[in-house]
């Protein structure tokens, strides 16, 4: 059976391209892998003075919201799931932290094509690497649908 492997990266959830996904494995009788990123580490809030970095970001704070955040995603993954078996489509995927470019290559290797979103490099929460379109695309060898929230 073919494989179409879609990477979503962190906790925003792009449902334009988990609808192309499904339209691609209806049309070629295909099974759906997803690939779930997240980082090790909440990123920085930005703040421009130290000294008020413990008043306003806590490390009880900064983990309740990478907690949150990892929920976010585990809810992600069920409604990825479900969404595509209710069109009685194949479907499995892993969830990966910190995972370098080389991994995500490796793990999206079986497939025989990827479907992903074209603003993939925009920056995310929780992505503490930063894996670019362009090396990504340098590093495997399938066609890439690049898939835009408009489509």
């Amino acid at each position: 059976m073919k494989t179409i492997a879609v990477i979503i990266n962190g906790i925003r959830l792009p449902y334009h391209v988990i609808h192309h996904a499904i339209d691609k494995a209806k049309e070629n009788s295909s099974g759906i892998f997803a690939l779930f990123l997240k980082g090790k580490h909440e990123r920085s809030k930005g703040y421009g003075y130290p000294s008020d970095m413990l008043s306003t970001e806590t490390s009880f704070f900064a983990d309740e919201v990478v907690s949150e955040d990892e929920n976010m995603i585990t809810d992600n993954m069920q409604l990825v799931r479900q969404m595509v078996e209710d069109e009685s489509i194949s479907y499995h995927s892993v969830l990966k932290t910190n995972a370098p470019v080389d991994e995500v290559a490796e793990i999206i290797a079986p497939a025989d094509l990827l479907v992903i979103d074209k603003n993939f490099d925009d920056p995310t929460l929780l992505a503490d690497r930063k894996i670019s379109l362009k090396t990504l695309k340098e590093r495997i060898d399938m066609p890439v649908d690049l898939v835009a929230a408009d489509s």
